[in-house]
């Protein structure tokens, strides 16, 4: 049986080959000849039109999820689909037709698909396609647009003025959930770096009153970018100088003005900031008249700054200014007489010190006259012309401290000898130059008598006395003297 079947298979085996071959050949000539009308899905994005019908009553909608892809089945000759895509193919949804689905709670537009081609040889097989809208309020609002810089400009500089060129007026549209958000529109300029005015186009960024940046695919802006410029200033360091009016109450001395900040950083064009020297504050500022302790106040530095010129930092405007006062007092220091140069001794002539100490009359602040010590104190004497014989030197002397003054004029007693007549022994010098001793000594008499009055007319105007006595430790029989420079 076996065998039977099997011969019956391989009996004339290529022939049985060749037919199945001729009938697949036949089939698909039959398949193309007869060209049967079959089904496809097809998918393509919804376009909305009319939508003017929508904003003009002052609603803004939004396609839900992806409502605004459609899928629909095409009846057409499988030769037909063969020449389609989805490119062939329009969805259409007129926003006039918008209706409001009570079952689903959502708005929804019919969709119309329409071929492209072979417009008469298709048909949409599918039921009625939607496309669901999100239907609310439009919302509008109009923001300035307000310049920002990010970066920091090279070393030296400072940033200028930073604007908008042109409009700044930003108008936005879109829903109203949205567009109440808006709190602030900004455009920022990259300043990294930069030593020159800069100018470039930059997109607006919308911000709500939080600082966060909103999302604007579903708002409409009345600008897509805005110019905006920068300039860049040089900047130098000056000092701040203030000036008191006034003077404080009598038996107190003005000793000094600080202030929280001793220089300040400014910007401005180099040809300007190059007259700048300082900063002074006019002393209408700090009135000090009749003060008898400290006076604090706050300075708003801004309002005397050069033309032309501004701040680098704004929290350097306020500047705390302070009016230093003490009391005034007195002291008295026995100076020794080595500290006082004799200037001018005529040739020939010696001048020797007749005491060793002398009595010096200091008045000032008193931290300051805290510090000064008899050894401190210094001063030189004019002998200029003066001949043999005992004289009273007017000292002019010498403090360090600024804010202490010597009360009265400072004589020194001294004694010149002509060396010369001390060596001949020549009676007519000795009388001359005591002559000329008696007449210097009368014309010092009177000069001193001047100092003491005006010295009177010091002593009033202090009002604590603190007397002081140091005495050198120099022996008062020693003889000390001073040689011609």
């Amino acid at each position: 049986m076996l065998k039977r079947l099997g011969k019956t298979i391989t009996n004339n085996f290529s022939l049985k080959i060749l037919a199945v071959i001729l009938a697949v050949v036949l089939w698909v000539v039959v398949i193309n000849i007869d060209d049967p009308t079959t089904s496809k899905t097809y998918t393509t994005n919804v376009v909305a039109e009319n939508t003017d019908y929508i904003t003009s009553q002052n609603k803004y909608y939004e396609p839900l999820d992806s409502s605004n892809v459609v899928s629909f089945r095409v009846s057409a000759a499988r030769s037909v689909h063969d020449e389609l895509s989805n490119a062939d193919f329009s969805a259409t949804a007129d926003m006039e037709n918008i209706e409001y689905d009570e079952g689903s709670g959502i708005y929804r537009v019919p969709v119309t698909i329409t071929a492209k081609r072979y417009s008469n040889k298709v048909s949409v097989v599918s039921k009625q396609l939607y496309l669901e809208v999100a239907l609310e309020d439009r919302g509008t609002c109009q923001k300035a647009i307000t310049a920002a810089t990010k970066g920091t400009v090279m070393d030296g500089c400072a940033l200028g003025t930073v604007q908008i060129v042109g409009s700044n007026l930003l108008k936005v549209s879109g829903p109203a959930s949205i567009v109440s958000q808006i709190d602030t529109a900004v455009a920022t300029i990259n300043v990294e770096g930069m030593s020159t005015d800069v100018t470039d186009s930059v997109v607006p960024v919308l911000y709500d009153a939080d600082g966060n940046v909103i999302d604007t695919t579903k708002l409409t802006l009345s600008l897509s970018t805005v110019n905006i410029s920068a300039q860049i200033l040089n900047t130098k360091d000056v000092p701040l100088e203030f000036e008191a009016k006034g003077e404080p109450a009598d038996g107190y001395v003005l000793t000094g003005v600080e202030s929280s900040l001793d220089n300040v950083r400014i910007k401005g064009e180099a040809a300007t900031l190059n007259t700048v020297s300082k900063i002074t504050i006019p002393q209408e500022v700090l009135d000090i008249s009749g003060i008898t302790e400290d006076l604090t106040t706050t300075v708003d530095i801004s309002s005397y700054l050069p033309s032309g010129t501004s701040l680098v930092l704004n929290s350097d405007a306020k500047v705390e200014v302070i009016a230093k006062v003490e009391p005034v007092v007195k002291a008295t220091y026995e100076v020794p007489v080595a500290n006082f140069t004799i200037q001018n001794v005529r040739d020939g002539y010696n001048a020797n010190y007749m005491e060793s100490t002398v009595a010096v009359e200091i008045s000032g602040a008193e931290s300051e006259l805290a510090g000064i010590s008899a050894k401190d104190i210094t001063g030189t004497a004019d002998a200029s012309n003066l001949g043999a014989g005992e004289h009273h030197l007017n000292v002019q002397i010498t403090l360090e401290q600024e804010h202490c003054w010597v009360i009265g004029t400072v004589t020194l007693p001294v004694t010149i000898t002509d060396h010369n007549t001390a060596e001949t022994g020549t009676s007519d010098n000795t009388d001359t130059t005591d002559s000329e001793s008696k007449t210097n000594d009368t014309a010092d008499t009177a000069a001193a008598g001047d100092a003491a009055d005006k010295s009177d007319k010091t002593d009033k105007t202090d009002k604590t006395d603190k007397t002081v006595t140091e005495n050198s430790t120099a022996g008062s029989d020693v003889e000390r003297s001073s040689n011609n420079p």
